[in-house]
């Protein structure tokens, strides 16, 4: 019996951007102990107040008693530092995004609808975006994951970061770069029993947050910046070509 001829395979070429990727710097392990250790400090009151006077949803709809009690107590203030802090991937991330519109420069198309059809450009009704407040930015964005560029659900922060801390050329703003600081996976279970929720993926301290001094000056002096220059590559007026490469 005759073997069946083996067909010539085919030659399969990928192609590869001509821009520079996006690179965060690395944090060592002994910063990395330390910064969790100062973050959990810092978040752990927020927690204790979580526990005590936040009761847990329950995933279902539970009948409302609408008649006020006299002998109900008022509840107590949250700790001062939960007005400085953001906690959550997507709030991270919709402070980022505001921030991105903010400091685009000319160049950068803004107004775009999201998934929900919704313009993005146009500013949420949030405590962060009403008249006569203006946004804050951040002094560091602590993410769970050691490589965001593999995690779907971080894989934009690096860039978006790099986009939030633009500044106009006219700017006079002096205000220091956001750290991005990518811990290992093992951290978000830390970070969540301090917090006293489920999961935390990111976590963004606002500048100058009285109570992250520590923080904010031990990060600045151990973690580096982030370097996003295909972005201001992709802004000049310069045909770059595509790479195709044979596999």
């Amino acid at each position: 019996m005759v073997p069946p001829t083996k067909k010539p395979s085919k030659p399969i070429f990928k192609t590869s951007s001509p821009f520079t990727e996006t690179k965060w710097p690395s944090v060592s392990p002994e910063d990395q102990e330390v910064i969790t250790e100062l973050l959990c400090n810092l978040l752990t009151p927020l927690g204790e107040h979580r526990r005590t006077h936040i009761q847990p949803s329950k995933g279902k709809k539970r009948k409302r008693d609408t008649k006020a009690h006299a002998y109900d107590a008022p509840p107590s203030p949250a700790p001062a530092m939960g007005s400085h802090v953001l906690i959550g991937l997507n709030s991270v991330t919709r402070h980022l995004e505001a921030l991105a519109a903010s400091t685009a420069p000319p160049t950068v198309p803004v107004e775009e609808t999201d998934l929900n059809g919704r313009d993005s450009s146009t500013p949420d009704k949030g405590a962060e975006n009403q008249p006569g407040t203006a946004l804050k930015p951040l002094s560091m964005v602590i993410l769970t994951h050691p490589q965001p560029s593999l995690s779907p659900s971080h894989a934009h922060i690096p860039t978006l970061l790099h986009l939030a801390t633009l500044r106009p050329t006219s700017s006079s703003a002096s205000s220091e770069p956001t750290r991005l600081v990518a811990l290992p996976t093992s951290n978000d279970a830390r970070f969540a029993a301090a917090v006293h929720i489920p999961r935390v993926g990111a976590v963004g301290i606002y500048e100058g947050a009285p109570s992250a001094k520590a923080l904010e000056e031990y990060v600045r002096k151990h973690v580096g910046l982030t370097e996003c220059l295909w972005v201001d590559e992709a802004l000049k007026p310069e045909w770059r070509g595509l790479n195709v490469q044979q596999a």
